[in-house]
């Protein structure tokens, strides 16, 4: 199953699967009370990617426990060798650098599910892409900003910065978190 047959939203939530089977209540849960929530699907749409994944054999719910006392039981899915296969090549998914800026939040994702997918020099090799085709959109932004031509209104010169201040920040960011990860020990940060 190729990777680019699934939404962005479908690979993450295949991702979660992976991670650990779940229902689609836990699933909405997940989404409701983690960073994933910037996706905070509504069940008219969490279901029907279900039933679409479940459909593609890239995962497959276990009957519900007939054990289970309460009166709502739920189907815990799972994800089928293809489906894993799937998850593991759209975390191996070059970074296009034409589009980093806006998959940046799918960037994150991938960073996150690939702590138990991959060694730490695969990681890094990932972050190491970001980081370059980020560099290249930041300085493609800042040479705009910067030509004497652009005679962008006061909202649209303050938007540039705000998106240029956002890259920086994602830019700094990574250098930071591939330091951490290729130092031993790394002290945790209050934030």
């Amino acid at each position: 199953m190729a990777a680019a047959q699934l939404t962005p939203f479908e690979h993450v939530l295949l991702g979660l699967v992976c991670l650990s089977p779940a229902s689609g209540y836990d699933l909405k849960r997940t989404f409701a009370t983690t960073p994933a929530g910037v996706y905070q699907p509504s069940s008219g749409v969490l279901y029907p990617a279900l039933r679409r994944l479940e459909a593609k054999a890239l995962i497959q719910a276990k009957p519900p426990d007939s054990a289970t006392r309460s009166a709502r039981r739920r189907r815990v899915y799972e994800p089928t060798e293809a489906g894993q296969a799937a998850h593991l090549a759209w975390l191996r998914t070059p970074v296009e650098p034409a589009t980093v800026a806006r998959d940046l939040g799918l960037h994150l994702m991938r960073f996150v599910m690939m702590e138990s997918a991959f060694p730490p020099d695969d990681v890094l090799g990932f972050l190491t892409s970001l980081k370059d085709a980020l560099t290249a959109s930041t300085a493609q932004l800042e040479r705009y900003a910067a030509a004497p031509a652009q005679s962008l209104g006061r909202h649209p010169r303050l938007a540039l910065n705000h998106g240029l201040a956002i890259h920086r920040a994602t830019l700094r960011w990574i250098r930071e978190t591939m330091a951490a990860l290729r130092s031993p020990g790394e002290p945790r940060r209050e934030y």
